[in-house]
Order: structure tokens, then C-alpha cells, then sequence
């Protein structure tokens, strides 16, 4: 039987940290993310080793859905989610996941756009600056612990606007 596509608000990931029904959270197998989702569109392994279920020599394993990629440093642990790379623009969640508010995280998007758009949907987002982030980095948190990457391509150019380049959730210890 094929599994339809599960729908997931990238709003509801920001405010809440949740992908739909599912909570992140550091003691996550693959397995586990798989019978959530279905299976990845791939999976990346160290050196490109074969993924095997308990191998350590394949880790860390990153599971991509789309554009989404789910990092585990072992076959019990998810990292964190990631995702830099953008689908005509927009964050895809390739075979198994359908977003919706997929404009919100619009790679080159504008930090002042973002914070205006948050504000008025009622996002609340904490700006800041980590040690050697800057000048071409400035990163803001969202409500649901979501972590958002504003850069720069020149940091000496002072009339560029940072626009949106990665986002990234990570899992507490």
C-alpha cells in the first residue's frame, strides 16, 4: 500500500519545534523516523559506507526527506534536522512530506521580511549572535526552539540585507 504524503506546517515547526504529529527528540532511532515518515529519499552515511542498522563504521547517517535532512550520530540518537538547500526557493520534503506555510522559510528571504511576517502571525523569535557568526551570520530562535540563518555574501558591503540561508532544529542532551 503507498503511504500518502504527510502534510506538515513549517509555521507550526517554528512555533512549536513539532513536524506534524512528531515531536523531535534526541533518543530517536532511524527506524523509528521511518516508521513516522516511510522511508527516506536517501541516506547519507560517513565515507559513503552502507548503511547498516547497528554498524557504527556508518555513522553519523543523515536521512533525507527532500530537502529535509534528519542528522543521528548513532543508530539511537537523532542530532539534529537541517536543512540549506532549497527547492526552486522553498524547503521540499521530497516524497514523503508535503509542507504548507513553505513560503515563511523562502531561501533569500529578508531577517527584516522574516521578523515582520512573524510579528504579525504572532511568531515569537529570539535574535542571536554567536561568537564567529558575525559579520556574515545572525541567527534567530523561534518559539519551538527552531534556529534560523541569516548570512551575507560580503560582510563589508553595509547596504546588504541578511536573507535567510539554513535552518536547523538540534536536540537537546
Amino acid at each position: 500500500m503507498k503511504r500518502k504524503k504527510q502534510r506538515i506546517s513549517l509555521f507550526e515547526f517554528l512555533k512549536t519545534g513539532h513536524l506534524g504529529s512528531f515531536a523531535p527528540c534526541r533518543n530517536l532511532s532511524l527506524a523509528a523516523l521511518t516508521a513516522i515518515f516511510g522511508r527516506p529519499d536517501c541516506v547519507e552515511t560517513r565515507d559513503g559506507i552502507p548503511y547498516e542498522v547497528e554498524s557504527p563504521e556508518c555513522f553519523p547517517v543523515i536521512a533525507c526527506y527532500g530537502t529535509l535532512e534528519f542528522h543521528f550520530d548513532s543508530g539511537k540518537t537523532l542530532y539534529c534536522i537541517f536543512c540549506d538547500a532549497f527547492v526552486s526557493g522553498a524547503p521540499s520534503g521530497g516524497l514523503q512530506i508535503r509542507f504548507s506555510d513553505a513560503a515563511l522559510l523562502r531561501r533569500g528571504r529578508a531577517m527584516s521580511d522574516f521578523l515582520a511576517h512573524a510579528r504579525a502571525r504572532g511568531l515569537s523569535v529570539q535574535p542571536e549572535c554567536r561568537p564567529g557568526l558575525l559579520p556574515y551570520a545572525r541567527v534567530l530562535t523561534t518559539s519551538g526552539g527552531v534556529e534560523l540563518g541569516f548570512e551575507v555574501d560580503d560582510p563589508e558591503d553595509t547596504s546588504e540585507m541578511p536573507t535567510l540561508r539554513w535552518f536547523s532544529w538540534m536536540a537537546g542532551s
